[in-house]
C-alpha cells in the first residue's frame, strides 16, 4: 500500500474518533455583554443596567451599593437570612425581599419565583441578587436570566456560571442538570403564569 492511500484511510478511521471527543466552545460575548466586576472582595458584578449579583455583603459593601444606585436586594440565603437585613438596617430606601433556595434542592418553579421578583423589582430601578458566596444559587439564577431575557445559550450561560470567576463549586451536579430546553420550557410557563396572575 503506498503512503497515500495509507494516509488518506488512517483520515477516514481517526476524525469520527476526534469529532466525537470535540468539546464545544462557548461564544464568548462583548465586553458590554459579559458581567463586569465591581468589587472584588464582595464577589460584586454587573450582570446589566438593572441586575447585580454579589456573595453576601457586609457593612463595607454598602457605599459600593449606593454607588451603583441598587434599590432592591434579593436574598437567596435559606440559612442566616436576616444578615442583610442587619447590614442595611438604616438604609430604608433600600428593598429587602427573601427568596430562600437550598443548593441541592433547586426547581424551575423555584427559579421563576426568583425571576419573576427579579422582573418585578427592576420596575423600579436596579436589582442585586445574592446568596452566601455568589456563585451557586445566585449563578444559577443568573445563568437564567441570561437564557430566559437575554437569549444566551445554555452552553454560554452554563459556561459563564462555571467558569466566569465566581467561585462556582463543582459539587453541585444538580445544577448541571438543570441546563436543558425542558427547564427553560418550565421556567417560562411558570413565568407566564405568574403574568397572567398578577
Amino acid at each position: 500500500m503506498n503512503q497515500q492511500k495509507f494516509t488518506a484511510i488512517a483520515l477516514c478511521c481517526l476524525l469520527p474518533i476526534c469529532m466525537a471527543n470535540e468539546t464545544h466552545t462557548p461564544q464568548i460575548h462583548s465586553a458590554s455583554q459579559a458581567a463586569q466586576l465591581l468589587k472584588q472582595d464582595a464577589n460584586l458584578y454587573r450582570v446589566d443596567d438593572k441586575l447585580y449579583r454579589s456573595e453576601q455583603l457586609q457593612a463595607e459593601d454598602k457605599a459600593a451599593i449606593a454607588e451603583h444606585n441598587i434599590q432592591s436586594i434579593v436574598n437567596l440565603r435559606f440559612f442566616k437570612r436576616n444578615t442583610t437585613a442587619k447590614v442595611f438596617a438604616d438604609n430604608t430606601h433600600i428593598k429587602l425581599i427573601n427568596k430562600p433556595l437550598t443548593t441541592w434542592h433547586i426547581t424551575p418553579k423555584d427559579l421563576a419565583e426568583v425571576l419573576w421578583e427579579i422582573e418585578q423589582q427592576q420596575k423600579h430601578g436596579a436589582v442585586l441578587v445574592h446568596c452566601y458566596h455568589g456563585a451557586d444559587r445566585t449563578g444559577i439564577v443568573i445563568a437564567m436570566y441570561r437564557v430566559v431575557y437575554q437569549n444566551w445559550s445554555l452552553v454560554d450561560a452554563k459556561a459563564e456560571m462555571q467558569q466566569g470567576g465566581f467561585g462556582y463549586h463543582s459539587i453541585w451536579k444538580n445544577l448541571d442538570k438543570l441546563f436543558t430546553e425542558n427547564t427553560v420550557a418550565e421556567i417560562r410557563a411558570h413565568l407566564a403564569q405568574l403574568r397572567q396572575n398578577s
